[in-house]
């Protein structure tokens, strides 16, 4: 019969211990691979595949070579890296980090070994791949023929391709200042004041203005010329609105001329020909009408606005509305 003691016990819980570590160590395995070791020239890409085998309910971290001080050493340079790839096998996970190196050195190039660490459930292990030796060719010279000087670089004409992000921002610009101007002139139309002149009946604009110059009282401040020359501007511009004749780019001659037999009556022709021709006197020739001239002219202007004005018919449709309703 076996006698069970307290060393027996202790030295069988010892013993569970290191079979359980050795079973967690079995299943945590680092391994570095390297493709094509014999046939790499100086300048190649060297693909390193870091393979770790661990429990999948463990965390595995791989040195981080995206850094960038990640060079191995002076010789080996990382040039990228790929996403850790997982592959499930049981219980066991495998991941492969391959990671592409670049020598700039010839001969014998030793890879050290990589640390990866393993997160079992909070206890935490550095297991290392084993070292690659790799052989590093240098690229040959044939020193029997003459050194060639350094080629030019290659002018490559630039494909549509290219040139699409610069014609882009070309357009933008042209875009950008062509608005720019537009909303500088909708800015400038927004501000010009509304001209009266074509929104009011003729005759009403220009009685309107004879009365802002009446309120002046140029003449009577000595301002003679000033006077005469809004009040001809006010008659100038009411026969062109209401007879459509160019009166304020006719000289007076030519506008009594326009002025023909059939669009008012002899007697209001002369009349604002007599104001016209004393207008170009004071103007032109520096005349000085006396009190009744001054008086008279803005009177002359008014008569003959309120015996041309356009007066409009009543509509027919109105009246006989009317007619019906008495």
């Amino acid at each position: 019969m076996i006698q069970i003691n307290h060393k027996n016990i202790v030295q069988f819980i010892v013993l569970s211990i290191l079979i359980l570590l050795c079973i967690d160590l079995s299943a945590q395995q680092a391994t570095a691979t390297i493709a094509n070791k014999k046939d790499i020239l100086i300048g190649d890409w060297v693909p390193v595949d870091i393979s770790v085998s661990a429990p999948n309910n463990a965390k595995v971290y791989f040195p981080n070579f995206n850094q960038k001080d990640s060079s191995v050493n002076s010789a080996i340079e990382v040039v990228n890296v790929s996403p850790v790839d997982t592959i499930r096998n049981g219980n066991i996970n495998q991941y492969h980090l391959l990671v592409n190196f670049i020598v700039f050195d010839t001969g014998n190039i030793l890879f050290n070994p990589f640390p990866v660490l393993v997160d079992n459930l909070g206890k935490k292990d550095t297991i290392y791949t084993e070292a690659n030796m790799i052989h590093v060719a240098g690229v040959k010279i044939d020193t029997s023929k003459d050194i060639k000087p350094i080629k030019e670089p290659l002018n490559v004409p630039y494909t549509f391709k290219e040139l699409l992000p610069y014609i882009g921002i070309v357009l933008l610009l042209v875009a950008i200042i062509l608005a720019i101007l537009l909303f500088i002139k909708w800015r400038k139309k927004k501000k010009e004041p509304i001209d009266e002149r074509y929104l009011l009946p003729s005759h009403e604009w220009a009685l309107k203005e004879l009365y802002k110059l009446k309120q002046q009282k140029l003449w009577q401040k000595g301002n003679i010329k000033e006077y005469y020359v809004q009040l001809s501007d006010i008659l100038r511009n009411y026969i062109e609105l209401r007879f459509n004749i160019p009166a304020l780019e006719n000289t007076t001659d030519e506008l009594m001329r326009a002025m023909h037999k059939g669009i008012i009556h002899k007697k209001q022709k002369e009349n604002i020909n007599q104001f016209l021709m004393l207008s170009d006197f004071v103007k032109f020739a520096k005349a000085n009408p006396d009190v009744i001239d001054n008086e008279n002219a803005i009177q002359t202007v008014e008569s003959f606005i309120q015996e041309t004005k356009k007066v409009e018919e009543p509509n027919p449709t109105n009246n006989s509305t009317a007619k019906k309703k008495k």
